[in-house]
């Protein structure tokens, strides 16, 4: 094993000190310090020691942009300050894989177990200290190290398989979909342009019926090759599945530029492919939308870019842009005056959200709800609650808006938690929130502000929240996990479902979409799929709620699943908050006996 650790030394290091060994010692005792610095030298490892007597001076060392630390020795009880302290900068700053191995003079199974906990990879006592359960130490940080580098490197992978098309390694519907939208938001605050383009390849379908699915896929790899090659690193170039591929052209700002990118684009495609001694041709029709002057919809721009796609196939110019006044999209209500009003009703809290009760599937008991947004403009016609939320995303008003959300949610949940103390309060949160540096204090701000215990508090975020955007998900969800909020996955299976994150992040809740529990009575893959989750669930401690309950027939098949909590309209609609205590009288008073259900009634 010793070697297979050096070995990984001379990876990690380079060719130059091959199995040198980078030591940080962070002990205020100069004693203890030299102590365990010479039992480093006496170790089989080429050892380098820095020695830090406080942690001022740990904390100068290791925000060196110089230093590089392969261990950490980490004593507890500092000058300054507890030593455990420094865990959050040594993962952050210094390296998140870093092995941490405690050294302190107090010692018990309870404080060992506590650090290793915390993040601490080893824990030892001054007294019992020898070279060689120093050198144990050295070589199972550094066997975890390799361990924790195999697990980050198959989640990168799979990861990029979710957003990647397997075939030509662009980026998949979702993953553009995810740009687009990104694009969208910098367009709404910057003014930066953008130009979204559809392409549709021509002659392809000749070629794959006639020559068959090898030479197709020659063709569509060659060009997502020269797309990838010929454009600029900033733009996107996606494939969307079968011959159709989508691009983001960075500052392209009018139509004439962007049909000069679209011819350019049409050479590139044109040009001949060679596959089994043929010469193959294909072209292509473009159909291109500009942001912002078209809009600042992800939906609406692809829309309108789709749109111009097809009068370019049915035209004789093989790039159309489309126009303004074509662009039609009755869901498009993202306008100057209803984000004005939008901002009104914020600043005046005319925002309300109604409550939707989450129970106990077997025992009709009340568990907690779930907050969700109703808004009723004055001037801009009825807006739905999925449009509302995509208006707010897209916009300046998404902070103000969460910071309106948390405090009329938690502010009305404070007059009612004692009365209902079993229940917790679920809020939705837009990925969006994760990229603001004051999300958390937001969060723990509200919470504090109306003495609600963090523990009753969950937030929901999507999958895509979470794969899209991993690295700061995962430091805001520790954050607020090590404050006692949780957190939950909402609509999941909708998407491209990826259990990497349930070891990434520390998961309370999963919510199976609802267009799994529509129709479980009908399929036996959704009552398949429902009982893993119950299985996986189980193991994992985590809480498994069903989205969409619409009667007593589908709460009956879940409770037979396994599946424990639930909500839907079969329960109760989403209900304004004036108007919950006495849906709670009525509910704790009537009886909610399930039907019977036998398993022959079941689909086979």
């Amino acid at each position: 094993m010793t070697k297979d650790i050096h070995r990984s030394m001379q990876d990690h290091h380079g060719t130059g000190d091959e199995d040198l060994l980078e030591v940080l010692i962070v002990d205020d005792d100069d004693v203890d310090r030299e102590k365990l610095s010479r039992m480093l030298h006496r170790t089989a490892w080429n050892v380098h020691v820095e020695e830090a007597a406080s942690r001022c001076e740990a904390l100068e060392l290791i925000r060196n942009p110089d230093s590089r630390f392969d261990i950490v020795f980490l004593d507890f009880g500092l000058s300054d300050g507890d030593g455990r302290e420094l865990l959050p900068a040594i993962r952050e700053e210094l390296d998140p894989d870093c092995p941490i191995i405690a050294v302190t003079g107090h010692g018990s199974a309870e404080i060992a177990a506590d650090s290793i906990k915390q993040g601490m990879t080893e824990f030892l006592t001054k007294r019992m200290l020898s070279a060689e359960n120093v050198a144990a130490s050295i070589e199972e940080g550094i066997a975890w190290r390799q361990d924790r580098k195999a697990v980050r490197q198959a989640e990168a992978e799979l990861t990029h398989k979710s957003l990647h098309d397997p075939l030509t390694d662009l980026p998949n519907r979702t993953l553009f979909f995810d740009r687009l939208t990104q694009a969208c938001a910098r367009a709404r605050r910057s003014g930066d342009s953008f130009a979204v383009v559809m392409v549709d390849l021509d002659r392809f379908k000749e070629i794959n019926d006639s020559l068959g699915h090898a030479a197709g896929d020659v063709v569509l790899q060659t060009v997502a090759r020269r797309l990838r090659a010929h454009l600029r690193e900033v733009d996107t170039v996606a494939r969307l599945g079968g011959d159709e591929f989508a691009i983001i052209l960075e500052s392209v700002a009018t139509v004439d530029a962007a049909t000069a990118m679209g011819e350019k684009i049409n050479q590139l495609i044109e040009q001949p492919v060679l596959h089994d001694n043929r010469v193959l041709y294909v072209g292509a029709s473009l159909g291109m939308a500009l942001c912002p002057q078209l809009s600042f919809s992800p939906t609406a721009l692809l829309s309108a870019a789709d749109s111009a796609m097809y009068k370019a196939k049915a035209g004789v110019e093989k790039t159309c842009v489309a126009r303004s006044q074509e662009l039609q999209d009755p869901d498009e209500l993202d306008h100057k005056g209803l984000l004005e009003e939008l901002a009104e009703a914020i600043a005046a809290r005319e925002i309300q959200w109604h409550w939707q009760p989450k129970i106990d599937l077997l025992h009709a008991r009340v568990t907690g709800f779930e907050a969700l947004v109703r808004w009723v403009p004055h001037d801009s016609g009825d807006v739905s609650p999925e449009q509302l939320i995509r208006v707010v995303e897209q916009s300046p008003l998404i902070e103000p808006f969460t910071i309106l959300c948390l405090d009329t949610v938690l502010g009305q949940f404070a007059t009612v938690h004692e009365a209902w103390p079993d229940t917790s309060i679920s809020i939705n949160v837009s990925a969006r929130m994760l990229e603001r540096p004051s999300f958390v204090e937001n969060v723990l701000r509200s919470i504090s502000m109306h003495q609600i215990n963090p523990e009753r508090v969950i937030l929901e975020l999507t999958e895509t929240a979470l794969i899209a955007h991993p690295a700061q998900a995962r430091r805001v969800v520790e954050k607020l996990h090590q404050e006692g909020v949780r957190l939950s996955i909402d609509d999941f299976g909708a998407g491209f479902t990826s259990f990497g994150y349930l070891r990434d992040f520390t998961i309370d809740e999963i919510k199976i979409d609802r267009s799994f529990i529509s129709r479980c009575t009908q399929s036996t893959f959704d009552q398949s799929l429902i009982t893993s989750l119950v299985v996986l669930c189980n193991s994992l401690g985590i809480s498994l709620v069903a989205e969409g309950i619409e009667d007593e027939s589908v709460r009956a098949l879940l409770v037979s699943l396994g599946c424990p909590f639930g909500q839907g309209y079969g329960i109760s609609r989403p209900l304004p908050f004036d108007h919950l205590q006495s849906w709670m009288v009525k509910w704790n008073s009537s009886p909610h006996s399930l039907p019977a259900y036998s398993p022959e009634s079941r689909l086979q």
